[in-house]
């Protein structure tokens, strides 16, 4: 048998307790196909690529806390946020290209990338968001 480290689930549940009150009153931001986020992307090329969706609430869609804790299936524990419903309403046609969860300090703290990127451009297009954070997972 091989080195390996081991997380608990009270250890699971511990840690994704503290992420869940970091991201109380969050956002989740959309931003459109032309940006190809890598780890390096900024904050600041994030909002340039902000989607131009008419009826996307100026910075985003708040999110005023995550459920509580639960234990994933293989092991770990996830958080989740609300459900997110993005719905086009009018004007230009958009292609988003995923979403990021910027917490209340205005940090990045999840980018979601759409593969291929959603196309809005017709009443009745949309897709649902919920965030979701997982930590704990043990590999065996």
């Amino acid at each position: 048998m091989a080195d390996r480290v081991l997380y608990t689930n009270e250890a699971a549940l511990a840690e994704a307790n503290v992420i869940q009150t970091n991201l109380a009153l969050s956002l989740i931001r959309l931003f459109d196909e032309t940006l190809i986020p890598v780890p390096g992307t900024t904050l600041a090329e994030l909002e340039a690529a902000e989607t131009a969706l008419v009826g996307y609430p100026a910075g985003g869609y708040p999110v005023a806390a995550y459920a509580e804790p639960i234990f994933a299936p293989g092991g770990g524990a996830v958080i989740q946020s609300a459900l997110v419903q993005v719905v086009y309403a009018s004007g230009a046609a958009v292609s988003i290209g995923g979403y990021w969860v910027e917490d209340a300090a205005g940090l990045v703290r999840e980018v979601f990338i759409y593969d291929p990127p959603r196309t809005l451009s017709a009443l009745g297009d949309g897709f649902p968001i919920i965030a979701q954070f997982g930590y704990g997972r043990n590999t065996m």
